[in-house]
């Protein structure tokens, strides 16, 4: 047995019969000596009831095995553990450099005030020689966890006590309490695993400055200074441990970062930034950071293109490395749920993992839609949703990166919902969404922040002056969109007569016009032309096409739920989809930004461009084949067709390890069919209307024929084509059903579903 690993080799026949060897561990894995050998720092033998060295030393009857020698140190009541608006001073916050060789006293490895009380002087004679079987670490004192229900609304089994007993003097009772959980061995096995990708402190640090380089320090919510702090502290305190990976001093430092993540953060409202960020690295190192760090890594390493120089200077391929950061991301917040941690480090890990999860397995996953809730769980069960100032002694800071996380949870939940043509699972009716303001990091995370100064530098609505579009003015302008979204999807998915339908069409569509005209005019401009004010930076560029994205795309939401349940023309819908899919091919021209924003490039095209593409191609396809019913041709057949090549070619380019490769993949295989069907030569006279023919036609040339019927539709209650509002003639040869794309998500189920081989050449 490894002695590592908590065992210890021992020869049974070398103790005489009427001796036993004492078999109780330490909390450090090594048998437990007796009190006068520990005391005097002596190697004992632990043979019971007396060892050798106290027989020769004459002292066996003071030979005593104490099950815990330390607890007549700690008299006084244990403090209960502070809540997360406990205030404290400074000084706890200081930084004093420990390590786990070195621990600070009241550390997790010294003496921890989560441990139980002493057991009473009957108790200590009565197990005094009690052998213990059991590995070590499972024999551990059990730490206290945190069992935290969460927020508790007006409807809740609490509510009957909070709203009456409080005027009748009672006091209420805590809804949180502590319970213990065990560190076992596998706990500890499963954390060393974890730790084992930081031994390679270039390749990290690397990975983290080049994705905060991409993004100008603006992450999806952990921001560049306090993931900078983490990882200097982190590196400073255990960087040797790490480096290393030393059995030992793995298992300990474990122990340690096990025993944080079940304290809670501790700040108060003078809090800086800098000091909340140094409370949970270095001595108070959490699982929540380890996974963020990793969640970090492999989305750098999941938006650079596979063969961008970086990546292999670092011998790192995908879509192997992103997974592996997954996997520990993962990892780290199941450790987070063992610990019952609910507070924001375990929400920007659930964010940031979800993200990953996203680009890795696409939008259209299961378990990018688990994960994704998980972070709308998160955020209910703090009750950021009613009021982001839970607790006392909020800092600002800390407010507004709360702002940031509700509103992101939020758009989010939104833009998944109508992609998947699913109910939201968060909703602005029962949602306080208060917009974060537009204020740079660099001015947030200052030592001593001047709120006064920041608010003189924005306008009335919280916008930043200088013009430039930010993470946060994307938050701001993205808050005022998804409302209007929602309301789109509650049309679209909910029992609305056509008069309703209309009613609240025209007032989504004249409040989106008023929020719009309430912008700034920096942000207005976007509503027509090219995206250019940053033509040299990739980020900016990608923040201002997504605001445009936002408003076009409820347009066309609401077209499609306008024209499936009120029968309305396509007229609008057709111009809409051009503006959209006219964007899409304009920015995805730019090298500079598909080489660094690959993932989020091709998220782009299978949501906003496919979704826009498939509607130009069936309305060019109508053109063609219905030219009586076509007189005003809405779309140009040269340019459309061009177009349509364009962006077929651009699915094509997507890379296969890409969460939204199966989309695009099918999506350039069916928009290449529809050109091929529309430039081939016309059918001869003799096909038309013969059903065996148009069975053999398409089992043998894998032609893409569509029958176009009045008021047909596809899977999952689809709507007829725009614009066939009377039935076919015998002269139209289409042999599949088109679900004319009544969700986000119907045109790849359609395209699983279709009975033409994809696979087939084209010819």
């Amino acid at each position: 047995m490894n002695p590592r690993a908590g065992g210890q080799i021992i020869d049974l026949q070398t103790t005489p019969p009427d001796e036993v060897l004492n078999k109780t561990y330490r909390r450090n894995g090594r048998i437990q000596s007796c009190e006068p050998c520990r005391k005097s720092k002596l190697k004992c033998d632990h043979v019971l009831p007396a060892c050798k060295r106290c027989v020769k030393r004459g002292c066996a009857d003071r030979c005593v095995y104490h099950p815990s020698p330390l607890a007549k140190s700690r008299q006084t009541r244990t403090a209960a553990p502070p809540t997360p608006s406990t205030s404290t001073n400074d000084e706890s916050l200081s930084d004093v450099f420990v390590s786990v060789d070195t621990p600070l006293p009241g550390s997790p490895l010294t003496s921890s005030p989560e441990k139980p009380p002493p057991p009473r002087a009957a108790e200590d004679a009565a197990h005094a020689h009690r052998a213990a079987s059991a590995p070590p670490l499972q024999t551990h004192q059990q730490a206290y966890v945190r069992v935290n229900p969460g927020f508790l609304g007006a409807t809740s089994f609490t509510s009957i006590f909070t709203e009456n007993l409080g005027k009748f003097g009672v006091q209420q009772m805590e809804t949180s309490y502590l319970q213990r959980i065990p560190i076992s061995d596998d706990r500890i096995a499963r954390g060393c695993q974890v730790l084992s990708f930081l031994k390679n402190r270039v390749l990290v640090n690397q990975f983290v400055a080049r994705y905060f380089e991409i993004c100008e320090g603006a992450g999806i919510i952990c921001p560049e200074p306090i993931m900078k702090k983490w990882l200097m502290k982190l590196q400073l305190h255990h960087g040797d441990t790490l480096r290393d990976q030393d059995p030992e001093k793995i298992r300990r430092l474990c122990e340690l970062l096990w025993r944080n993540t079940q304290s809670p953060l501790v700040f108060n409202e003078g809090t800086s930034a800098m000091q909340w960020a140094r409370s949970a690295t270095g001595p108070n190192i959490r699982w929540e950071v380890i996974g963020l760090i990793a969640a970090i890594i492999g989305q750098c390493a999941n938006t650079l293109r596979p063969s961008d120089r970086f990546l292999k200077e670092h011998n790192v391929v995908r879509p192997k490395f992103p997974r592996q950061m997954n996997d520990v991301a993962n990892t780290c917040m199941a450790f987070c749920r063992d610990c019952e941690a609910l507070d924001d480090l375990f929400l920007w890990l659930a964010m940031e993992n979800a993200v990953l999860t996203s680009t890795m397995l696409g939008d259209g996953s299961y378990a990018s839609y688990r994960e994704s809730g998980e972070v709308v769980n998160a955020v209910i069960a703090m009750g950021l949703h009613q009021d982001v100032r839970v607790g006392k002694n909020l800092p600002f800071f800390l407010e507004q990166l709360r702002k940031r996380v509700l509103v992101q949870t939020y758009s989010c939940d939104i833009s998944i919902a109508s992609f998947l043509g699913r109910p939201p699972r968060m909703s602005y009716r029962y949602c306080n969404l208060t917009p974060p303001l537009d204020v740079p990091d660099s001015q947030l995370f200052q030592e001593d922040v001047d709120k006064a100064q920041i608010l003189a530098s924005l306008d009335s609505n919280g916008f930043n002056t200088a013009g430039r579009v930010t993470r946060t003015t994307w938050m701001k302008t993205w808050l005022g969109w998804a409302p209007r979204r929602e309301d789109v999807l509650d049309l679209a998915l909910g029992h609305y007569t056509s008069e309703e339908v209309l009613r609240h069409a025209e007032e989504i569509r004249k409040k989106g016009e008023e929020y719009w005209a309430g912008l700034p005019a920096y942000i207005r401009r976007f509503s027509d032309g090219e995206v250019t004010p940053a033509p040299n930076n990739p980020f900016e560029s990608m923040l201002q096409d997504g605001i445009k994205q936002g408003f076009r795309g409820n347009d066309l939401l609401l077209q499609r739920t306008l024209i499936r349940k009120t029968g309305a023309t396509s007229e609008k819908l057709v111009r809409t989809a051009r503006l959209i899919l006219d964007d899409i091919l304009r920015i995805s021209r730019r090298h500079d930004i598909a080489s660094v924003f690959q993932s989020d490039m091709a998220s782009r095209l299978a949501v906003q461009g496919l979704r826009s593409a498939a509607v130009i191609a069936v309305e060019l396809l109508k053109q063609e084949q219905l030219p009586s019913q076509s007189k005003n041709h809405l779309l140009p057949r040269s340019r459309t067709i061009q177009d349509l090549s364009v962006f077929a070619a651009r699915l094509g380019d997507i890379d296969p390890a890409d969460g939204a490769f199966s989309v695009c993949d099918m999506g350039s295989k069916v928009i290449t069919r529809i050109l091929d069907k529309i430039l081939s030569p016309p059918n001869e006279p003799g096909q038309v209307g013969a059903p065996h023919l148009q069975h053999d036609q398409r089992q043998g040339l894998g032609q893409v024929d569509m029958h176009l019927f009045a008021n047909e539709t596809g899977p999952n209650d689809g709507w007829p084509v725009p614009g066939m509002d009377c039935p076919m003639g015998g002269d139209l040869n289409m042999e599949i059903d088109v679900p004319f794309l009544s969700h986000d998500n119907d045109f790849m189920q359609w395209l699983e579903s279709t009975v033409v081989d994809w696979e087939k050449p084209i010819g």
